[in-house]
């Protein structure tokens, strides 16, 4: 099949199917997917957005939209340069996957150490793989994030952000790479992984003259400290920080050293020595053992942790382990557990090892969080200069209280804040563990914004987004985003324009460059330089600012040009869908919806944002540790770029991870050759009739393209994709065995005009396949730009799709039946329920519709006699277990023995048995000792 997609692909290029240019007469739609970086080849687990917003445009130009699909290059951030960075120290893994996995010559690896090379190297093996899979890319708009053009766009978005006070300079933390020394994001970690920064609240426990501060996520709970873990390997270091002493991990050590200045280590004591010791607890003034504990990771927070077994699983777990006597004290009283929560969960579950107490922990803490209060007696246990004012805690929710507490603690001194790495370990490029540093005189995003929050709040919920069980993540990360640094001093990209010594980052630069799309060939039609590319110049093209005469003699740039690049920006704008990862919704996509929030007018708001889930191979999350990364390219010459389109897009829902697998592969490739025989026979079938078999088929088919047109609007391309291929595959084989049944073949124009229709709904899933069999069954245009299938609503016979079930519900019935039949059979007997029987199933429908019950059932119907009841409440109960296809069937004015008797050469046909068909007699029931009720024959074997 390859050889056929080159085919097409060249064809299309030679017709510029796919460039995109305003016209006037048709309605617009443009789609943008994530530009990739391009430090390593594409993987099939990145293909995915690119297929959905490729599938999707497809669509949409069928449906007579002119459609614009583009596509650059993010050169800009740390992502090239760390990778050129391991190739040139020698990294053996990376090197191995490049050769063994990617299939990089040779001669090529040494050559990517050198940053750029390795960026336009991958651009082109990136472009390729793009091209293979046959993307509807408008490749004159292709540009890279360093390009001076581009550079020019870059500065205008910095000065209008900067300009409505969105940029500042301030003092904030970050996730910071501590060996080069610059601030990391999401694309500058192993993995893609944006660091989580939160805050332990540290609470100062004094022994002698030496501070354990305490890290905790849950300073309410102060009140109930029975004691204080620390790690009996670790070297706890003693430093001079925040003008005072104290004892925490190495590692914190070094965590500290980013948060505050002049940290001096002055000593070091291992964790083991401090066993035995006691300290004291600031709050209630009570002295607490010292416990060692091997739980405690030194690697979080400051490797100190205080132990409130009541309310923390692991506390319990290992204090009844070593100190069993402890006296347990409550804080927190919660609706459904006794005073100690812990006890309740830890002994009446079989613990094996710290993940089970890690989801327990889970448990309680969500339990406490939500409907938790503070016990009125907590108050007692507070130092009695501190009671009056800690008072009001008394009865709070936990989430008051904490504020509460924390702010008491660094009011009075006994503590501060510490920021840590909430989702740790993250790692930079470079391989170093992440840190938390507050950064000082550091220009940032100020995403925290009021004003600016809102208005991006404005824009997420004016625009659609797919799935839209995603709008709340969405939601989430708009309330949750605060100041994000947006300049590095290490990297390729746009200087700082008032503060050259820093570079925009990576993530700050690609927030709305799908403006610069929209004109970008046009740029380089007309020869403009960068020079040429003012402010002023950018204002006018896409805000409408200014005079294009002044701004002409200004710019030098014809006046003609500066409005036929306008009128291109504004036939294009705004961006209709912007197709990327889930992953990408706290950070890239919701800086998507903040910048254009907060430069462009509403007019100009993006109007959609489309998300999926990630890719699982045969099951397995692919890895570099498990060497099952399957390279874009190869997949497509191993399973044809049609197959890898189909997988990738149609066997999930949007916001789901897909399984790729040998076996879906094949299930689709066997499908697909089904229909491409299906056309060779076109010639066999001769038949012209039109009977049960064509209306059936004919109103399945034309209920599969409604409900196919729908489920593509939606982006609900699983559904679309199953009815389309899987569903009408059967029906279509069903059909068949009717026709047979019937001693003759299929009609021959219903054949035709199905396969017709049915390979223009393939098309956007797998073009060159749909292209292939276009041109197959003689037509001359070309299939990717036919107009979507319409549909024949006079064929839509409900009526025949509900007897075509009842023969179904036949069928089924009658062979469930001769699986347990002793004897040869030769002969069934239908026998169908006669009128009076099925308006006594209506009635019970209504009944139970109504929810009138049996009772009320049985005052409708009145039975004079026990038998008469006695088949009145099976017909009650059978009803109870109808689907809706038979409820419908029996509130219509069908005979359902003409049904039946129309049905049954099919059934003859289907069973190789003789069948007999007549309405249920008076004395049938004796005679068989069964009872016939509607829509459920009773069936003899004789």
């Amino acid at each position: 099949m390859n050889s056929i997609a080159a085919k097409w692909q060249e064809e299309w290029n030679k017709r510029k199917v796919y460039e995109g240019n305003p016209d006037p007469n048709k309605p617009k739609f443009y789609s943008t997917a994530a530009f990739p970086y391009p430090n390593s080849p594409m993987h099939i687990g990145h293909g995915r957005s690119y297929i959905t917003a490729d599938v999707y445009s497809r669509f949409k130009r069928m449906m007579g939209y002119n459609v614009l699909f583009p596509m650059a290059f993010h050169f800009t951030g740390t992502p090239i340069i760390a990778m050129a960075d391991d190739i040139a120290k020698g990294d053996k893994e990376l090197i191995s996957i490049f050769k063994e996995i990617y299939d990089i010559p040779d001669e090529v690896i040494p050559k990517l150490s050198e940053p750029l090379f390795m960026a336009t190297y991958f651009k082109e093996d990136i472009k390729k793989a793009m091209k293979e899979l046959g993307l509807g890319i408008d490749w004159r708009r292709e540009f890279t994030t360093i390009d001076s053009e581009f550079s020019t766009f870059v500065l205008w978005q910095f000065k209008k952000l900067h300009d409505r006070g969105y940029i500042v300079k301030d003092t904030h933390p970050v996730g910071w790479c501590p060996v080069h020394n610059i601030p990391v994001g999401m694309h500058d970690t192993k993995g893609d992984m944006e660091p989580d920064i939160g805050e332990y609240v540290l609470i100062y426990f004094v022994m002698d003259d030496v501070i354990l501060p305490a890290a905790t996520l849950r300073p309410e709970t102060i009140f109930g400290v029975v004691a204080v873990w620390v790690n009996p390997d670790e070297k706890y270091k003693i430093v001079e920080a925040y003008g005072r002493r104290l004892l925490v991990s190495d590692r914190s050590a070094l965590k500290i050293s980013f948060q505050t200045d002049n940290v001096k280590v002055v000593g070091e004591i291992k964790g083991s020595d401090l066993k035995g010791k006691e300290v004291l607890n600031p709050v209630t003034g009570n002295k607490v053992p010292i416990l060692s504990a091997d739980f405690v990771d030194p690697m979080v927070g400051t490797g100190v942790v205080m132990s409130v077994p009541a309310h923390a699983p692991f506390d319990y777990y290992y204090i009844k382990k070593v100190k069993p006597d402890i006296k347990i004290i409550p804080v927190v009283k919660v609706e459904g557990f006794s005073d100690i929560p812990t006890r309740d969960l830890i002994d009446n579950t079989q613990v094996n090892g710290k993940e089970d107490l890690q989801k327990l922990t889970e448990q309680l803490y969500r339990a406490e969080y939500n409907k938790g209060k503070i016990r009125v007696d907590a108050i007692s246990l507070a130092k009695p200069e501190y009671a009056e004012r800690l008072k009001t805690i008394s009865g709070m929710s936990v989430p008051e209280a904490r504020k509460t507490i924390t702010d008491f603690i660094i009011s009075e001194g006994i503590g501060r804040k510490m920021y840590e790495i909430m989702n740790r370990p993250v790692y930079c490029r470079c391989g170093n563990e992440v840190v938390v540093k507050i950064l000082k005189d550091q220009w940032f995003l100020d995403y925290g914004n009021p004003e600016w929050k809102s208005l991006a709040r404005k824009l997420l919920y004016s625009m659609r987004v797919v799935p839209e069980e995603v709008r709340k993540e969405f939601d989430y990360a708009l309330g949750w985003l605060e100041k994000r640094a947006c300049a590095r001093t290490r990297g390729l990209g746009t200087p700082l324009p008032w503060d050259k010594k820093w570079i925009i980052e990576s993530l700050s630069d690609s927030t709305i460059y799908m403006a610069f799309y929209t004109v970008v060939h046009k740029i380089r039609e007309y020869k403009l330089i960068p020079s040429q590319m003012t402010i002023e110049f950018w204002d006018y093209l896409l805000l409408g600012i200014g005079d294009a005469e002044d701004i002409s003699k200004k710019t030098g740039i014809n006046k003609a040009i500066l409005n036929d690049l306008k009128s291109e920006f504004d036939y294009w704008y705004p961006l209709d869908f912007r197709h990327s990862g889930r992953d990408l919704v706290p950070n890239h996509l919701s800086f998507f919806i903040f910048n254009h929030a907060g430069i462009f007018p509403e007019a100009k708001w993006p109007r959609g944002v489309a998300v999926n889930g990630l890719l699982l191979y045969e099951g397995k999350k692919m890895s570099k540790s498990l060497r099952n990364i399957v390279p874009l390219r190869k997949s497509i010459r191993m399973y044809s770029a049609d197959l890898v389109r189909a997988v990738l897009s149609a066997t999930a829902e949007m916001g789901s991870d897909v399984n790729f697998s040998e076996s879906l592969v094949k299930s689709i490739g066997d499908t697909y050759k089904f229909f491409y025989q299906l056309i060779d026979q076109l010639k066999e079938f001769n038949s012209s009739e039109i009977k049960f078999p064509e209306r059936w088929l004919s109103s399945v088919f034309n209920s599969m393209k409604k409900n196919v047109t729908n489920y593509m609007e939606n982006m609900d391309f699983r559904d679309a994709f199953n009815e389309a291929v899987f569903v009408l595959s059967s029906q279509i084989q069903e059909y068949f065995e009717l026709v047979k049944s019937e001693g003759r073949t299929p009609n021959k124009k219903l054949m035709q005009e199905l396969i017709n229709d049915w390979v223009k709904i393939i098309a956007p899933f797998s073009p060159h396949f749909a292209e292939e069999l276009w041109h197959k069954l003689g037509n001359n245009t070309l299939v990717v730009t036919e107009k979507w299938v319409e549909v024949d609503a006079s064929s839509i016979n409900e009526i025949v799709e509900i007897e075509h079930s009842y023969y179904e519900k036949l069928l089924y019935d009658i062979k469930s039946i001769l699986n347990i039949y002793k004897g040869k059979p030769s002969k069934v007997k239908i026998l169908v329920a006669g009128n009076d029987a099925k308006e006594s199933l209506k009635k019970a429908i209504e009944s139970i519709t109504a929810e009138e019950g049996m009772k009320g059932f049985m005052n409708k119907v009145k039975p004079t006699d026990k038998e008469t009841a006695k088949y009145m409440q099976k017909i009650f109960n059978y009803a109870m277990s109808m689907d809706e296809k038979m409820k419908k069937m029996a509130s219509m004015a069908i005979d359902e023995t003409e049904v039946a008797k129309e049905l049954s050469p099919y059934l003859k046909a289907k069973l190789g048995l003789e069948v007999e068909v007549r309405t249920f007699e008076k004395g049938d029931s004796e005679k068989y000792k069964k009872d016939s009720l509607p829509m459920k024959p009773a069936i003899i074997i004789e």
